[in-house]
């Protein structure tokens, strides 16, 4: 759906939960005498037979990048550092590929990753695994993934309703090893592409959570992603979950939001839950924060500078208008989770329940390279209708819940040259209170099938489901829970825009 303003975002990269605009780059670049220097050094980390073709292509392909980098970057670059560094990555390169184009393309995404954890160089098939991710259908185990600081597989989150989330894999979970294959060292591509495969077909993961490390192995499945889940709790509030944002997303919460509507007459509350919510498509996340706001500026982006980019104000507030809501969050929530969350209590329409984000406010564009491939640049910033950049700071609940067997996790401050801190919202949370003080029995009644439904099928005799203390705490919000205490602090400061 068009924005007044706004081209449509056409695709993102799910796995460093970005949202992403594919853009086309300039025309042909041809290489300066600065750039000469490392054309000219990593021709001896090239096979030998290499033909001169070869040769002229890849030159094209690190010229050209280093043009569109100088003119697209967050932050200015200085390219004698760049080269210099291009130059000093030779030494230690780790790739199978060692023609001209493989040699260059590797040194080209780990000069990128120095810039920042989002930056990297994409080769045609990781395009197409792109186009994949956003349309919302791929065929896989259903995890979102990313390297840590030593290089590491880690997961991020699983997807609801896939072969990862029933085998129990959790958020920051390693994957040591794929079929065997060992995979520390290894990029993000190559971990995709051992898990990715034929539908039915086994793959063994081996995964090491604090000190075990266990296998586990899942069928592949065609992952038609759900990326919307929803509910009818106690029989008057309204629960919907968005666990991505995708092209189908939007759709699927309207249907939903319809369902709720028609299904509850007169509704107490509405819980958006947005947990674990590694983010996705821009357009997608305002478009959905849309759905619940009558006017107000939604989000906005700026470039180098702090030039301002571009802006999304809600028109629309076509559901559970003055009805209360709570958005719930958590440490797996990024980007777009965190901008919709923060659009959503900044206009004074709803609460935040849950723990700190994960602080990915930075914006990544996709741009094609005319010598092939393309590059996944940090463009610029997400800013709060406050003008507050979440990038290292995350989004702080109004009441923070906490869970007794967290365990550590890095958040996007924590991952190796990120981005600094920005313009950090002053806001603290008015309380913060212990998960299971909440726990309470809710009924639910599931609109659709969910991740939590196919955990009861497959309980084993005898076992409980797992209690979800977060979401208990928050209908405790509406009702006479011990979040309820705090209703009349919360409230005015909404209607107050505070």
């Amino acid at each position: 759906m068009l924005r007044k303003g706004i081209l449509p975002i056409l695709f993102a990269v799910l796995i460093s939960f970005a949202g992403t605009r594919l853009v086309a780059c300039a025309g042909p670049a041809w290489p300066s005498d600065e750039e000469r220097r490392f054309l000219d050094a990593y021709r001896t980390s090239v096979t030998a037979g290499a033909s001169e073709e070869q040769f002229a292509h890849a030159d094209k392909l690190y010229a050209e990048a280093l043009e569109v980098l100088s003119e697209t970057y967050v932050e200015k670059i200085d390219r004698m550092a760049f080269i210099d560094n291009s130059i000093a990555m030779l030494g230690d390169l780790e790739t199978d590929d060692t023609s001209p184009v493989g040699v260059v393309g590797a040194v080209l995404d780990d000069s990128l990753h120095d810039l920042d954890p989002h930056s990297a160089y994409m080769t045609d098939d990781m395009f197409r695994r792109l186009q994949e991710s956003t349309e919302g259908s791929f065929a896989g185990v259903g995890i979102v993934i990313a390297l840590d600081d030593e290089k590491r597989i880690r997961i991020v989150s699983p997807i609801d309703d896939t072969p990862a989330a029933r085998a129990g894999l959790r958020p920051d979970d390693r994957i040591t090893h794929i079929d065997g294959y060992q995979m520390v060292g290894e990029p993000i591509s190559e971990a995709v592409r051992r898990m990715r495969g034929r539908v039915g077909d086994p793959v063994t993961l081996t995964i090491k959570r604090v000190e075990d490390s266990f296998d586990v192995t899942v069928k592949r499945a065609r992952i038609e992603v759900p990326s919307v889940t929803a509910s009818i709790i106690d029989q008057d509030i309204g629960y919907i979950r968005v666990s991505r944002f995708d092209a189908t997303t939007l759709d699927q919460t309207q249907e939903y939001l319809r369902e709720l509507e028609d299904r509850i007459a007169s509704p107490r509350g509405i819980i958006v839950d947005l947990r674990r919510n590694p983010g996705g498509l821009l357009d997608s996340a305002a478009d959905i924060a849309d759905q619940f706001l009558r006017d107000g500026l939604i989000v906005a982006t700026e470039g180098r500078g702090e030039r301002k980019l571009r802006s999304y104000e809600a028109d629309r507030s076509d559901f559970f208008d003055q009805v209360p809501m709570a958005i719930l969050l958590d440490r797996g929530s990024a980007s777009g989770a965190e901008l919709m969350a923060a659009a959503l209590r900044e206009n004074g329409r709803g609460i935040i329940i849950g723990e700190r984000s994960f602080g990915k406010g930075s914006m990544q564009r996709i741009m094609p390279l005319t010598s092939g491939g393309g590059l996944k640049i940090t463009t610029g910033y997400y800013t709060t209708p406050e003008n507050h950049i979440v990038q290292g700071h995350g989004v702080i609940p109004d009441i923070e819940v906490t869970l007794a067997d967290a365990e550590e996790f890095e958040r996007e401050i924590d991952l190796e040259h990120a981005l600094p801190s920005r313009r950090r919202d002053p806001r603290q949370s008015l309380a913060t209170l212990e998960a299971t003080s909440c726990e309470q029995d809710i009924e639910i009644e599931r609109l659709g099938k969910s991740s939590r439904e196919n955990l009861e099928e497959n309980l084993a005799e005898g076992e409980e489901p797992i209690r979800d203390s977060v979401l208990e705490c928050a209908v405790g919000y509406f009702d006479n829970g011990p979040l309820a205490n705090y209703r009349n602090q919360v409230e005015p400061l909404l209607r107050a825009g505070l």
